[in-house]
């Protein structure tokens, strides 16, 4: 198994923790902010808000394949920050659809830093960001 899908589960799973139950598409935006958010304080000292950026902006991108009414970011429409822009996308989808996205975006954003640092920093970014969540990487490092 790659790491790739085992952090979508773990991104599934705080979504629906951060989002509570029977969420609203405002509400699994919101819970998407935060995430984002909080994976952006780890990354920016690595490839700073202009990097971050670009890879959300990338990820929402490759998202609308699956989720086709998400809004794109444009850095120049960024005044509240890429995540913002994210949330406000993602309240005008429909629950299962939002959460879809969400899901996917963050994914693809630890996948394409992935590609750019290694597997192993990257693992270390999100167990630095969500200590509780991202253990179950470490067993999966050690069995691969």
């Amino acid at each position: 198994m790659t790491n790739g899908p085992m952090r979508q589960r773990v991104f599934q799973r705080m979504l629906a923790r951060e989002a509570g139950t029977g969420a609203s598409a405002p509400d699994i935006a919101a819970a998407a902010r935060r995430l984002g958010e909080r994976f952006a304080e780890q990354l920016n000292p690595l490839i700073g808000n202009a990097g971050v950026d670009a890879m959300l902006a990338r990820s929402l991108h490759l998202a609308q394949r699956h989720v086709p009414g998400l809004a794109p970011v444009r850095v120049s429409d960024q005044t509240d920050g890429p995540f913002a822009l994210l949330q406000r996308s993602l309240e005008q989808q429909e629950p299962a659809a939002a959460t879809e996205a969400a899901v996917a975006i963050l994914a693809t954003v630890s996948e394409m830093l992935a590609s750019f640092i290694g597997e192993s920093l990257t693992t270390r970014l999100l167990r630095e960001a969500w200590p509780d969540d991202f253990v179950d990487e470490t067993i999966e490092d050690t069995i691969t």
